[in-house]
């Protein structure tokens, strides 16, 4: 519909942390024309009417893996077809939309055609409903590094979960590829990871120079690069090349957390996972090794996250839910809240800083005049229980309803 209007109990500027009471959002065109407690609605506007609820910006999570689910990664993997991967994706994607993440970025997946590239489009095209999405087609892994397969035999010659590339020119190469084909932003593993067997989270596993070339080419073909980082300098690395963000940042130091402050590097640390890492029974029948790499790091990444956030570093809200079940995008708040942050900044992390990282604050991100119309409603006040972000009830994309307190 061309218009309409939602009446609520409150609505959060998320810029100013000031909470509007009794408002009406004028809704037109996809966008947002009016917002307060006096709006007037025109003579035939539709209206929702979200009661009690609270209005925020559609929020934002940046490490989904769309492709993935908690159960066995080799037959996630191996097992499935590119179009399964990318209808499972379709489904997956949904299932963040109707928990209220609005636009979700795909940081690299299990697929080696572009699945996730085509599924962008068809959600843009109208062809199918779901969130925004936000692409990096592959991990960029090097050999014998966090995307390679390097548990299974020599003899069988299998290839990675991350696309294989190794030298500057290499990384030049698939880059070029990768944007060539409707990369939006690049995804490189830098460091070791937790569920991958051979290598180790602490270790860098490119060099100095293969990693920046990697962010050469992807800025001056006009796209964000990131980075799988666990080490200190590996972390390092990245942010003195110049990366967009870093995902992880679990070993993070003191001078480079100084250096991301200066650069405006952005953290998206992925917190909730490695408690789901450690669970008896998850699903993702892991072996003694990694569960206990993943509780040595989880250990590691909360004094380290606390640090980051005491620095005042710039965090963007990202998950990396596909490890752990999809639709439960909100379990990061919580551990952020226990980690320092006050609830309104850990919203701002999945909002306005969400929208600023990807270089899209102009269209959203916050509940604004000319902005697009992505609107969740949820039962609480965010700001006082952040748990809250849990319950949504309202679900908007773009001026289009997904999701009423009725339903």
């Amino acid at each position: 519909m061309d218009s309409l209007a939602i009446k609520a109990g409150r609505a959060l500027d998320v810029r100013s942390g000031k909470m509007m009471e009794d408002v009406t959002i004028l809704v037109e065109q996809g966008r947002i024309a009016g917002i307060g407690p006096g709006v007037g609605i025109p003579k035939g506007t539709p209206v929702v009417d979200a009661g009690g609820l609270t209005l925020i910006p559609g929020l934002h999570d940046n490490h989904c893996h769309l492709m993935l689910e908690p159960r066995n990664f080799d037959e996630l993997i191996y097992k499935r077809a590119s179009a399964a991967m990318a209808l499972d994706a379709w489904i997956n994607a949904s299932k963040a939309l109707q928990s209220g993440f609005t636009t979700v970025r795909d940081p690299g997946d299990c697929d080696r055609e572009y699945g996730l590239v085509d599924l962008r489009k068809a959600i843009d095209q109208g062809k199918l409903p779901g969130p925004r999405v936000i692409v990096a087609p592959h991990f960029l892994s090097p050999t014998g590094g966090h995307g390679d397969a390097n548990d299974f035999a020599h003899d069988l010659r299998m290839a990675g979960i991350g696309r294989i590339v190794d030298g500057p020119d290499g990384m030049r190469k698939a880059v070029r590829e990768e944007i060539k084909y409707g990369a939006e932003w690049i995804k490189v593993f830098v460091s070791g990871g937790v569920l991958s067997k051979g290598d180790n989270p602490a270790h860098s596993t490119y060099t100095i120079e293969e990693v920046r070339a990697a962010a050469e080419e992807a800025h001056r073909l006009g796209r964000k690069i990131t980075a799988h980082a666990h080490g200190a300098q590996a972390i390092r690395y990245c942010v003195e090349a110049g990366f967009d963000g870093v995902e992880h940042c679990t070993m993070v130091d003191d001078d480079t957390i100084g250096l991301m402050k200066r650069s405006g590097t952005f953290c998206v640390p992925t917190l909730y996972v490695l408690d789901f890492l450690v669970k008896e029974d998850n699903g993702l029948d892991l072996t003694p090794d990694l569960v206990e790499k993943a509780r040595v790091m989880r250990n590691v990444q909360r004094e380290r996250f606390r640090k980051v956030v005491e620095a005042g570093v710039p965090v963007a809200y990202g998950t990396d839910i596909g490890v752990f079940p999809h639709g439960e995008n909100w379990r990061d708040f919580s551990v952020m809240v226990e980690c320092g942050m006050t609830p309104l900044e850990a919203i701002r992390t999945a909002t306005l800083n969400s929208a600023r990282m990807n270089g899209i604050d102009h269209e959203v991100g916050t509940l604004e005049m000319g902005r697009k119309a992505d609107i969740i409603g949820v039962d609480g006040n965010p700001v006082d229980d952040v748990s809250s972000l849990r319950r949504v009830r309202l679900v908007m994309r773009d001026g289009r309803i997904f999701k009423t307190p009725a339903e």
